[in-house]
């Protein structure tokens, strides 16, 4: 009994270290994993629509917890690839050519845990999304990779940003 209770002490702590689901220490490792799935890095890479502009900034927010707290990845066509170069508190404004995206926390995760693709997130009102769509449906490969690694990188949802 002893050896559980430590074990979910220890467990708890390690939940409680990480970073909060969607702020700027999670955007870093979000954008760390970008980088490191190679349909986001070399499959948008070689996409004619993605890198008709040398810069895309997706921004992301939790709504149940506000639009103040966004965060924001920026990707950058280089060599081929499409490298994320910052991940962050979102620091820029969005231009005609980035994607702002945000869901409540927990259908975040769902898409995250790969319960749905964006294509049913975005019919049921689950995902709301905006920017240019026809880059964004084009790239639904893509897309739904990088809605897929959401729940990846080691993260606390049990408060907001």
């Amino acid at each position: 009994m002893r050896k559980l209770y430590f074990l979910l002490l220890s467990f708890s702590g390690v939940v409680l270290s990480a970073p909060v689901f969607m702020d700027g220490e999670y955007a870093k490792a979000l954008c760390e994993a970008w980088n490191k799935t190679p349909q986001l890095s070399e499959q948008l890479g070689k996409s004619e629509s993605w890198v008709a502009v040398p810069e895309r900034k997706l921004f992301l927010y939790r709504e149940d917890c506000g639009d103040a707290k966004q965060i924001q990845l920026t990707i950058k066509n280089e060599g081929g690839k499409a490298v994320c170069v910052y991940g962050g508190p979102a620091k820029d404004k969005r231009g005609k050519d980035d994607f702002l995206m945000y869901a409540e926390t927990k259908r975040w995760l769902e898409m995250g845990r790969k319960e749905y693709g964006p294509m049913r997130a975005m019919m049921l009102g689950r995902l709301k999304f905006e920017g240019p769509r026809g880059v964004a449906m084009k790239n639904m490969g893509p897309f739904e990779a990088f809605l897929d690694m959401v729940d990846d990188p080691p993260h606390n949802a049990s408060r907001c940003p």
